[in-house]
């Protein structure tokens, strides 16, 4: 099994449990549209890689990453391996070189209830796209959350919806996907 790896796998990332649902359009209640953190994902051609960058309302960049994330076969929908590097601006552009798929979308922190949820706007070939996620410290905690009320339906074991994946969409396939679930 996977957590008995004697190569000790894990020793330096994490198991994320999270869960991602789709949305129609933002919820009314949540608070102002300056808020939010933009974030620019490259996901680097032939790997499991993502790069990520950061940045404020403004542009200016606050945060370079060097990602992976996947799924172990053994690994429940809601579960991956973690693992991030946090880059200096010159070793973020020297990464970048190596070209990728690339999305770009907005997250807003949402608190409804007791829980907190990450808003996603996505823009450019995206645009129209919207989905929230939460994160939880154990599976029954995550998987004792319902579905929430401002949310279509869930999609966290939904391959199409996941970054890498949505990053090499056009605008077509997105509105197929969308179609697909109720949005026009």
């Amino acid at each position: 099994m996977f957590f008995n790896d004697p190569n000790n796998t894990l020793k330096y990332a994490k198991i994320e449990q999270e869960r991602r649902f789709l949305l129609r359009s933002i919820p009314e209640d949540m608070p102002g549209d300056e808020d939010f953190i933009r974030i620019v994902d490259c996901y680097i051609t032939g790997t499991r890689l993502r790069l990520r960058r950061m940045e404020s309302p403004r542009g200016d960049a606050l945060v370079f990453k060097l990602g992976q994330k996947y799924r172990p076969p053994d690994f429940k929908d809601h579960q991956t391996i973690m693992t991030n590097l946090y880059l200096n601006k010159t070793e973020y552009k020297v990464l970048e070189a190596l070209g990728g798929l690339t999305l770009a979308k907005r997250r807003y922190p949402y608190i409804r209830g007791e829980y907190q949820y990450a808003i996603d706007v996505f823009e450019n070939t995206l645009s129209g796209l919207i989905t929230a996620e939460i994160e939880g410290v154990s599976v029954v905690d995550l998987t004792a959350i319902p579905v929430p009320g401002f949310a279509i339906k869930e999609v966290t074991g939904n391959p199409a919806f996941n970054g890498a994946n949505l990053a090499g969409l056009t605008g077509v396939g997105l509105n197929k996907i969308l179609s697909a679930h109720g949005i026009k």
